[in-house]
């Protein structure tokens, strides 16, 4: 007999297949930098991603159809607590070994979007971003979000900022969500599929007590093609919910 809940077996596995791998692997590259490094080099980090891979531990969320390990939630939940066991694994689990997987509401949009953005993010387990909270307060779309995107011919016009943005440095495309129509509500927000190059797009590190900065986004007339659209117009506070949700409990 047992008292409370134990995790099925195959979860236990998983476990200790992520743990083994922190220890034996990631602590002795780790162990070389400084207390404060943010990134192994590519010399040790590769090889770790490489064997990550054989191991299926990478890109947890993402799903298999796309070259992730499609885990479960509990799955990602489980190796989530084996891969903070790091100096950097609060806010880089792993090292980034097991990749950085993009945001979940990616594989809601069209199949040509997930061929040109996640695909080649996931392979490369390259870092991208999610621009939802700004100055004028958190994440809750519905009272924060005053960033406006505005419909001019094949394209949309973005104006505003967002704050404490994570991994916009090390990105080259990420999701944003702005304002269109004349709703304030939560049925008034879009989201885009944003590049770092697009005309307009500009960031900056926020300075804070650690060496892993988030960032502030600052958007002036960028214009992002209406391809890029994520979804329908109005309907971008459900694909927020979507990566809030299942991004926030890992």
């Amino acid at each position: 007999m047992t008292s409370g809940w134990d995790l099925p077996d195959d979860m236990v596995m998983l476990r200790e297949t992520a743990r083994r791998f922190m220890r034996q692997e990631i602590k002795p590259e780790e162990d070389k930098l400084p207390h404060d490094a943010t990134e192994l080099p590519p010399e040790a980090l590769k090889p770790l991603q490489a064997k990550a891979r054989a191991l299926g531990l990478w890109q947890l969320q993402s799903p298999a159809e796309w070259g992730g390990a499609g885990l479960s939630l509990l799955g990602q939940c489980v190796v989530a607590e084996e891969a903070s066991q790091c100096k950097m694994g609060a806010y880089i689990p792993a090292c980034h070994a097991f990749g950085w997987d993009p945001p979940n509401a990616i594989f809601l949009g069209r199949k040509d979007q997930i061929e040109k953005y996640a695909a080649p993010t996931l392979d490369a387990g390259e870092k991208t971003f999610v621009a939802i909270t700004e100055p004028s307060g958190g994440s809750d779309p519905g009272r924060a979000i005053q960033t406006r995107a505005e419909k001019k011919g094949d394209r949309y016009i973005l104006n505003g900022a967002k704050t404490w943005i994570s991994g916009v440095g090390q990105s080259s495309w990420g999701l944003v969500f702005a304002r269109t129509g004349p709703s304030k509500g939560r049925d008034g927000i879009t989201a885009f599929i944003v590049e770092k190059k697009f005309k307009g797009f500009s960031y900056r590190p926020i300075p804070v007590i650690r060496s892993y900065s988030p960032y502030e986004l600052t958007l002036v007339d960028c214009e992002v093609p209406e391809e890029n659209r994520l979804g329908d117009e109005g309907a971008g506070f459900k694909l927020a919910e979507t990566w809030l949700v299942r991004e926030r409990i890992p």
